[in-house]
């Protein structure tokens, strides 16, 4: 049954691994060279930064409806050049609200969503909390900017998907700007120092740390990811909290042992396959067991050939971890006798983290992921994704990786990864 041919029309709007400008980018993340990249630039020479991690590239809007946040980092603070976070003008200490950070939750009165289930922290809630309907951040369609553009919430697609920011919209990030004059029960916030951060406890080992060196006009600096606390910081070349982004807290790190050929994610709990959607694959309550409910879920309707029955109509979902990094796309339906709940395949983007046993993951070159699984035996543009997609035969599976710059060097690092591939 080709059912890994048809599911990713239904996860694309503009596509994984790519980005246009900042706008189009997680929280904490710049769009540079045509990828989302971690706070303060890209890997040096070497194609690995300092912590020996990778930058990530652009999740790009991966769901049905462009469900991403859109999350510029630093160093694009907002449309125009007035009031902008952090530039010491009038949009400082004068607006400052004294507001308490509580990571996993929000920010003084404000809250992210906790997940699908959730119907009260939508955008429409920050906009009667705080009397503003927002202003756009860029061409982002996910991230709109309050309080003089010190604070910026972003969301995803959870109403009635329209590819808009509706007042029905989950908010899954806050983003908290230096002159908000907010910070957490212990005193931390943006302008906190490394040191006065990593002096507490709680923030004194973060699931994910990595040190950037300066690329081109931006300077290098670190960038913390606290996932079960639901925080990530990010520093300025001094070693200054240039922001602090509010999620909601996950139970596990973007972080699994990714095998191509078995079409498999192996976090510590459990392992997560990908199958043909209905005789093989893990089921739904599996990657949900290991990773909590997703950010929103969508259902979307296919039609697959069968064979020996065939086209049938079938219904899908897709789970969507946008703040993880990972897309989740199985069957749900039942065909006659065969129950349909089981997974097909993945997408991976950053923040996603886990690498393969031989050590590639996203940011690993090009020319490393061939030592590791041959030369590609396509090379296409799906419609499905942005960019050319790179196919390499693991065992029995296909496996799809993008490249920067279309993969024209051995050097091209990679943005994005799919289990279980197929061409449609």
């Amino acid at each position: 049954m080709a059912l890994l041919a048809v599911v990713a029309a239904a996860c694309s709007s503009s596509p994984p691994g790519r980005c246009t400008t900042h706008q189009d980018c997680n929280p904490g993340f710049y769009c540079l060279d045509g990828i989302c990249r971690d706070t303060m630039g890209e890997p040096d020479a070497g194609g690995e930064p300092a912590d020996g991690g990778e930058p990530p590239a652009d999740p790009g809007d991966p769901g049905p409806g462009d469900p991403g946040p859109g999350d510029p980092g630093p160093g694009d603070p907002g449309p125009g050049d007035a009031d902008q976070p952090g530039d010491g003008d009038d949009a400082g200490a004068d607006h400052a609200t004294g507001w308490t950070i509580t990571p996993g939750l929000g920010v003084g009165p404000l809250q992210v969503s906790s997940g699908p289930g959730d119907s009260a922290h939508v955008l429409g809630a920050i906009r009667t909390t705080l009397g503003e309907s927002g202003q756009a951040v860029g061409q982002a369609k996910y991230t709109l900017s309050f309080h003089y553009q010190l604070l910026w919430a972003t969301g995803i697609d959870s109403g009635a998907p329209n590819q808009m920011f509706d007042d029905q919209d989950h908010v899954i990030s806050l983003v908290i700007w230096p002159g908000l004059g907010a910070s957490t029960a212990e005193g931390l916030g943006p302008g906190s120092t490394f040191s006065q951060v990593r002096a507490q406890a709680r923030y004194a080992n973060p699931d994910r740390s990595a040190v950037y060196p300066p690329y081109g006009e931006y300077p290098g600096g670190k960038m913390d990811f606290f996932f079960g606390l639901g925080l990530y910081i990010g520093y300025d070349a001094d070693d200054v909290a240039a922001f602090f982004t509010v999620t909601r807290s996950y139970p596990q790190a973007p972080n699994a042992t990714i095998d191509p050929a078995g079409g498999s994610l192996r976090f510590p709990t459990a392992t997560v396959y990908c199958g043909d959607g209905y005789n093989s694959g893990s089921t739904q309550d599996v990657h949900r067991g290991v990773l909590g409910s997703p950010d929103w879920t969508y259902s979307f309707d296919t039609t697959v050939e069968t064979g020996q029955y065939g086209p049938i109509d079938v219904q899908f979902y897709t789970d969507s971890y946008r703040v993880l990094g990972m897309e989740f796309v199985g069957g749900d339906d039942v065909i006659f006798t065969y129950i349909i709940d089981r997974l097909v395949l993945v997408m991976l983007y950053p923040p996603f983290y886990g690498k393969t046993a031989a050590g590639n993951g996203l940011g690993s070159a090009r020319s490393s992921w061939e030592a590791e699984l041959g030369a590609p035996v396509q090379e296409l543009s799906d419609p499905n994704y942005q960019g050319k997609m790179f196919v390499y035969q693991a065992g029995s599976r296909q496996f799809g990786i993008t490249y920067t710059n279309e993969g024209a060097s051995p050097d091209d690092i990679a943005t994005l990864l799919v289990l279980n591939y197929q061409a449609p």
